[in-house]
């Protein structure tokens, strides 16, 4: 499965590819991401998941204005 990002003046960039699928918490998912730069595309990033798992989450974490405060330590 592939995804582009595109700017508002319709640059692309970001080229994302959805692979590795598996059955997680009772669903088909990706386990692999692979996000290609569209304005460099050696820059590459490549996103593996594991340990899939279930955790209840705050609404406010959906917030726009929550994002400045948001911390992954």
């Amino acid at each position: 499965m592939k995804a582009r990002f595109f700017a508002e003046s319709g640059t692309v960039l970001k080229v994302s590819y959805f692979r590795r699928f598996q059955e997680e918490l009772g669903a088909t998912r990706p386990t692999e991401i692979v996000i290609i730069d569209g304005l460099d595309p050696g820059w590459v990033t490549v996103m593996q998941y594991s340990n899939y798992a279930w955790r209840d989450i705050p609404d406010s974490w959906m917030q726009r204005d929550y994002l400045a405060r948001f911390n992954l330590n």
